[in-house]
């Protein structure tokens, strides 16, 4: 499909940002993270920058250290090497402890990561990121070196790294509406590359559409996090703003991947799923739905926790083999598919911002016909049963548009440009 000028333009920009960041080591709490957030704020300054510094504790969670890998090695008996960060960063595994010494082929396999799958290619291991309990050194090799080395020999490992207190880093971007309830756009920025820098590209090139927003009616949210620890710290030191998050659409591995998908709610027939996949039919995208615990999970499980219970809904592609491996690198990224999660989003935003609640300003049914606003059963009957019956007869000040256009299974600007109509010859009016 041919590109417009706009869209060339947002793939440009996506793939610049993402040209710049993924070759950083971004870690929940590292110098790479940190470099990345200063591009961030650098290229969006309406961006606030949140910062949560090593050892704050925050209910049964605590922020780690800074953490970078300075090198590592694997080598053979003669000198060779094996596996090294001099090749790809992930040979070292992510909050690894330094290590000095020969190991034999059983001993380093008890620190070893691989992926048969994809039996040429580091793995990305982050056990020792989430399990407060690890202490301890890891390596990743691709599996085909690993099952070359010799059972009878020993090999050199080495690790150095750096731990120091550092703080994590949350950006937020907030376009307040008449509406307090708060759509937020999320992805997590630590890991890869398709996984999941590509989701943050869509939502930061999401924010000039929502500079552009005139009086919205709905607020508006983009938060770039490192998963999981990023939006427990924001969740916990923003409640005012969380408790107005009425939905939120987790952006994930858009740049490549096998079939574009809707993980729906856990929240049934929530408004954001309701408005997601409105948007992605409307764009006459093919996709397929799936349940809350299928697909890849991320920030929308801290927000579906019972005691917040917030409709969280994520647009995702899935699977993608370079998952978690050295292969998710910008050379898989394709460009058409980043500027179709782009088109969805502002489409669900679009979406949103018809999504009005009308009544009648009178008693009594209007004279259609006077006001021009009449289908005639005999020469459109499908519109005569769709607008004159359904959408007229379910207005009752609480039914929204978005409400209305389903029960009449019509598209959503069809219903509100009809109802315009009515409002601006005073046969009905806004609730506020």
């Amino acid at each position: 499909m041919t590109q417009t000028t706009k869209e060339k333009k947002q793939a440009s920009v996506m793939m610049e940002h993402l040209i710049k960041i993924s070759p950083l080591h971004r870690m929940i709490v590292s110098p790479g993270l940190d470099e990345t957030f200063s591009v961030i704020k650098e290229k969006y300054p309406e961006m606030t920058i949140h910062e949560y510094p090593t050892g704050l504790e925050i209910e049964d969670w605590i922020i780690p250290q800074s953490w970078e890998v300075k090198h590592g090695h694997l080598k053979s008996k003669n000198g060779n090497v094996i596996g090294s960060t001099d090749e790809n960063h992930l040979f070292v595994v992510p909050y690894s402890e330094e290590v000095e010494g020969w190991f034999t082929k059983e001993e380093i396999g008890k620190h070893l990561s691989t992926r048969k799958d994809m039996p040429e290619e580091y793995a990305l291991e982050l056990r020792n990121a989430y399990d407060y309990r690890v202490s301890d050194w890891g390596i990743s090799l691709p599996h085909n070196r690993w099952e070359n080395l010799k059972s009878d020999q020993k090999y050199h490992v080495s690790i150095e790294v750096n731990n120091n207190p550092g703080k994590m880093k949350v950006a937020e971007y907030f376009r307040p509406g008449k509406k307090k309830e708060t759509i937020c756009f999320c992805a997590h920025i630590d890991e890869l590359c398709n996984d999941d820098l590509s989701g943050c590209v869509v939502a930061m090139e999401l924010i000039p559409f929502l500079d552009n927003l005139r009086d919205p009616l709905y607020s508006y949210q983009v938060l770039i996090v490192p998963e999981m620890f990023g939006m427990l710290y924001y969740i916990g030191h923003n409640k005012d703003r969380v408790a107005n998050m009425t939905g939120m659409v987790q952006l994930e591995s858009l740049g490549a991947g096998k079939t574009l998908c809707l993980k729906k709610s856990l929240v049934e027939d929530s408004l954001v799923e309701r408005v997601l996949r409105m948007a992605i039919t409307s764009e006459n995208v093919p996709f397929e739905e799936m349940k809350f615990f299928e697909g890849y999970g991320n920030d929308e499980r801290v927000i579906a926790w019972p005691t917040l219970n917030i409709p969280g809904v994520a647009l995702q592609r899935y699977p993608f083999p370079e998952y978690h491996t050295s292969a998710d690198t910008v050379d898989i990224i394709q460009e058409d598919l980043l500027v179709e999660a782009l088109q969805i989003s502002e489409k669900v935003v679009e979406i949103l911002e018809e999504n009005i609640v009308y009544r009648y300003t009178n008693t009594l049914q209007p004279w259609l016909t006077k006001h021009g606003l009449y289908y005639d059963c005999h020469k459109e009957p499908e519109r005569f049963q769709k607008f004159a019956n359904t959408i007229l007869f379910h207005i009752n000040g609480k039914r929204s548009v978005l409400d209305l256009a389903g029960l009449a299974d019509v598209d959503i600007f069809d219903v509100s440009q009809y109802l315009k109509r009515f409002l601006e010859q005073g046969l009905v009016q806004k609730v506020e």
